[in-house]
Formats: C-alpha cells, sequence, structure tokens
C-alpha cells in the first residue's frame, strides 16, 4: 500500500497575514515537499519541488503540474500530512480552485483526488500526548512530537550554511523554521531567480538550506505514523476535501 507524504512552504511576498490567520489570500506556494514509500517499512524516498520563476500564477501551475507528474508516477493508496487538514490541504485546494476558474485546468478534482485518502498525524499525536498540548493549543509542533516517540529529525541551522548576513536579516532564531520562509527566505530565493542569479554561490547556498529543511518536514513522518500506530489510525484521523473545507 503505497504512503505518500507532502509537506507546503509558503511566503506572504505581497502583505504580511495578521497572527494567526490562515487566510489562502495571504499566502502563495513557494515548495512542495514529497516522501513516497511503496511498503511502511521502505525508506522513502523524497524530492522537492521549489518555485521556478516570480509569483506570476503560471508558475504556480507549473508547480502543481509537477507534483502531479510525480504522485501519477508512483501508486498512491494514502496521503499523510502533519497538521495538513488545516494548512496544507487548505491552501492546496483554494489554490487549486482559483486556478480552474481563471486557467480551465482540473487542478480542483486532482487535488481532492489525492486527500481522498488522507491521514493527519497531527491530530494523532493531539490525542497520544494530550497532556502535553497547552491551554491555547491543538497540535504540537511535530519537533515535539517526534522527540517524545523517540524518532532523531534533526533541526536545520543556520550557522552550517554560508549565509551572507543580509539573508538573514530580521530572522529570530537560530535554526529554520517554517516561519522563516514565509517572512523572508521564500522570496529572496524568488527574487533571485527573477534576477537571473541562481547560479551563483550564495543562492546554491540557500537552496541547500531551504531544501534540507523541507525534507526534515516530510522524510520521518512515515516513521512517525507509524509510531503512533500506523493503518490503525487510518479511519480516525481520515480528513479528505470535503472535511478540509
Amino acid at each position: 500500500m503505497g504512503t505518500l507524504v507532502i509537506d507546503i512552504e509558503t511566503a506572504s511576498p505581497f502583505e504580511e497575514p495578521p497572527e494567526n490567520s490562515n487566510d489562502t489570500q495571504y499566502f502563495e506556494l513557494f515548495a512542495v515537499s514529497l516522501a513516497y514509500a511503496d511498503d511502511l517499512n521502505d525508506t522513502p524516498e523524497t524530492e522537492v519541488l521549489f518555485r521556478s520563476g516570480d509569483w506570476d500564477d503560471r508558475y504556480t501551475i507549473d508547480l502543481y503540474e509537477r507534483l502531479f507528474a510525480w504522485c501519477n508516477n508512483r501508486s498512491v493508496d494514502r496521503l499523510l500530512t502533519y497538521n495538513g487538514a488545516w494548512f496544507d490541504g487548505t491552501h492546496l485546494l483554494n489554490w487549486a480552485r482559483d486556478i480552474d476558474e481563471t486557467a480551465d485546468r482540473d487542478f480542483s478534482a486532482r487535488t481532492e483526488a489525492l486527500f481522498e485518502n488522507h491521514v493527519d498525524v497531527a491530530l494523532a499525536a493531539a490525542d497520544e500526548y494530550e497532556a502535553e498540548l497547552w491551554d491555547d493549543q491543538h497540535i504540537l509542533p511535530d519537533w515535539k512530537v517526534y522527540d517524545l516517540v523517540g524518532i532523531d529529525n534533526d533541526s536545520v541551522w543556520y550557522d552550517d550554511y554560508d549565509l551572507p548576513d543580509s539573508y538573514l536579516s530580521g530572522i529570530d532564531g537560530e535554526a529554520v523554521q517554517g516561519k522563516h520562509i514565509g517572512q523572508a527566505l521564500g522570496d529572496t530565493y524568488v527574487q533571485n531567480i527573477d534576477a537571473g542569479i541562481e547560479h551563483t554561490s550564495v543562492h546554491t547556498e540557500l537552496t541547500q538550506l531551504l531544501k534540507d529543511y523541507c525534507l526534515s518536514d516530510v522524510a520521518d513522518l512515515i516513521d512517525l505514523y507509524t509510531a503512533l500506530g500506523g493503518s490503525r489510525l487510518d479511519d480516525t484521523y481520515r480528513r479528505t476535501a470535503a472535511d478540509i473545507t
């Protein structure tokens, strides 16, 4: 039974979203991280698909087409996400519907098909470790769950990469976080592509940092799903497109 993992990274190049907002109008699709295994015991194959141009819709369409092409070459029976019922699924479905209306594609149906057998591992982790939730939390950070389960999911540290201070201006913390991509790194990457400097050493270093971070979000999720109960989670934590929207 083939298992696919999807995680998206977004950027907010035009307007910073209000605190705790999940409104798609504030987000642009920057990257899609993927993992796939034919069997839960197999080492998954992984891929990161980055945006290949500016923030024009044609590059969002290109990302969707590459995503579907990658998935179509594999026998996907189950999709795993971490908090995808709230974030990844919501935005992928909303963008797909917008594209269908403006560009005459069939992305909505294809995205809904991907989420037909979708299991949100974050929901299972929140139930398993309910005592670890703060009063205002519904979902635990994935790094904390990996620690609780005992899976080595390494953080990605800025000190391990040779980036100029200008690239990290305004970024708080020593480890890469998804919000850093949304606030700065994603737009910097796209500006580099748009400026035609993607072959420079600094952009190569930025790409490696982003790739390592994106892969860390998907590479171990199958192991986490297995540790929390594996296929026993499928019915309870299944969230289809209809559940998400």
